[in-house]
């Protein structure tokens, strides 16, 4: 503000200070204030005015905002408006200006009028505003700060008024991390604002552990080329064991009746049923019995476990495919 404008301001407050001693000098309505807080609220006021003419407006400020919170008067509010602007709040001071405007006119303030049209339209090119764009903007909960201020939600969508100047912009919301932003805003310009809202590392693994499981499939139940809970086994692997047993029994089986045509042979050639050569040759006779009858058995087992595995799993009137090992205890089929 230059000079001259300055030193109107102050002349200004000072016949203001006089206006109101005769404005807020007025007997209060009977639901209104009091006598007691009219008188309080006029000696605040001059105080202001007495701050205003000597070029104190953050004294004359704080005056009349305690003026006008005990009793609102029109001239306070033009006298608040002209400190606001004085001391660069020019959002809050083009509202001041304008309430004012709005008052019923009256002798007292009538000459004022003129002087709040012209300030509120200087001040309209003046204010900046903010434009706030929210990624989420349905979060619950959400919780916009200008400055420490918290902005309404229902005002979240509405460009807002800004003094010009630096401003810091916040957005909070339960389970998200803090969005801030710091911006410069310019006199009469127009400023965006992007923030976005990222959820916090552990709210992202409470949601995945409150997640209902997906449905578990046994490989007992599953349809044929379904999903199981589980990989199925390898073809190749599962045909291992059989196969060893089938080419295993039938070398046994073959080695047990070679080993008895060499007992039968033995015998043959003892020279008495009785002696102790014919009893040895009977006993290799019966061994190859034995080694060529175990060596079947595995070959049959084999074939057996290979035909069994063959019927597809869960298949409705089938059994489950058989299964075989060998261990400490021999050869075991389990269906």
């Amino acid at each position: 503000m230059t000079p001259r404008r300055r030193r109107r301001a102050r002349a200004c407050a000072l016949a203001l200070s006089l206006a109101a001693a005769g404005v807020l000098s007025a007997p209060a309505p009977a639901a209104a204030q009091s006598a007691a807080d009219v008188a309080v609220a006029r000696e605040i006021f001059i105080e202001g005015s007495e701050h205003a003419s000597q070029g104190r407006w953050e004294q004359a400020r704080e005056r009349y905002e305690r003026s006008l919170a005990i009793k609102r008067a029109p001239i306070t509010l033009y006298s608040l408006g002209v400190a606001q602007q004085q001391t660069g709040q020019l959002v809050e001071a083009l509202e001041s200006f304008r309430a004012f405007l709005l008052e019923p006119s009256a002798p007292a303030t009538k000459e004022y009028e003129r002087l709040a049209r012209q300030a509120a339209q200087e001040l309209e090119g003046q204010v900046a505003a903010l434009e706030l764009r929210l990624t989420p903007a349905d979060v619950a909960g959400l919780e916009v700060k200008v400055d420490g201020g918290v902005v309404p939600t229902a005002a979240l969508d509405r460009p807002r008024p800004l003094n010009p100047g630096p401003h810091t912009v916040t957005a909070s919301a339960p389970g998200f991390r803090e969005a801030r932003r710091s911006v410069v805003a310019a006199p009469g310009g127009r400023v965006v604002v992007e923030l976005s809202l990222e959820r916090e590392p552990a709210d992202l693994e409470r949601k995945a552990a409150a997640a209902p499981a997906g449905p578990r499939v046994s490989r007992a139940t599953a349809p044929l080329g379904g999903a199981a809970a589980s990989p199925a086994p390898d073809a190749g692997t599962s045909r291992v064991v059989p196969i060893v047993l089938l080419a295993g029994g039938l070398t046994t089986a073959a080695a047990g009746v070679a080993i008895g045509l060499l007992g039968v042979a033995s015998a043959s050639d003892a020279p008495t049923r009785d002696g102790d050569a014919a009893d040895a040759a009977r006993a290799q006779a019966l061994a190859g019995d034995l080694v060529a009858g175990a060596g079947l058995a595995a070959a049959g087992a084999g074939v057996l476990v290979l035909l069994l595995d063959r019927a597809p799993d869960g298949a409705p009137g089938k059994a489950a495919p058989a299964r075989a090992a060998l261990g400490p205890r021999g050869l075991t089929v389990r269906f």
